[in-house]
């Protein structure tokens, strides 16, 4: 693993009995990540990429398994199936309301607090109701852009 800035992985329980843990993304993840894509369904890669795509773009994926991690993070959230094989969970599709979302963002918000970070911002479809839904419960401020009427600017005060 290519990090420099501690990040602590931690495991949470699903309703189910299994448990995930949240982690940096590393190199070795791209097959699994490229598996994760190719099963969510049209609505959850619109929702994350905002627009429709059928592959995940190869500079995006590009981008998120070689990290400067003293300047960037990205995390995903991992589970051990009773094979022994590792799945990255969706949030948008299989693992919907066990929290892994929540999860991701606290853990982010949590990281970049420790990092010295004073605020977190992020762009979000306004159509994404329970992405907006989320950062409301954790506290981001929701703004309406002007210039991108399909857009909403979320922040956070760190």
């Amino acid at each position: 693993m290519n990090i420099t800035i501690p990040f602590t992985n931690k495991a949470y329980a699903l309703g189910d009995g299994n448990h995930y843990q949240i982690r940096p993304i590393q190199v070795d993840d791209q097959e699994g990540i490229i598996q994760l894509f190719n099963h969510l369904s049209p609505e959850s890669r619109y929702l994350r990429f905002a627009h429709a795509i059928s592959k995940l773009p190869d500079d995006f994926l590009d981008d998120i398994l070689h990290l400067d991690y003293k300047k960037e993070m990205a995390l995903l959230a991992a589970m051990t199936s009773h094979t022994g094989t590792e799945e990255i969970l969706s949030v948008g599709d299989s693992h919907a309301t066990h929290g892994v979302g929540t999860h991701l963002m606290l853990d982010l918000i949590e990281y970049a607090k420790k990092n010295g970070l004073q605020e977190m911002l992020g762009y979000v479809l306004r159509i994404n109701s329970k992405m907006l839904h989320l950062v409301s419960d954790l506290g981001f401020q929701i703004h309406s852009q002007d210039d991108d009427p399909d857009f909403k600017t979320v922040s956070l005060l760190l």
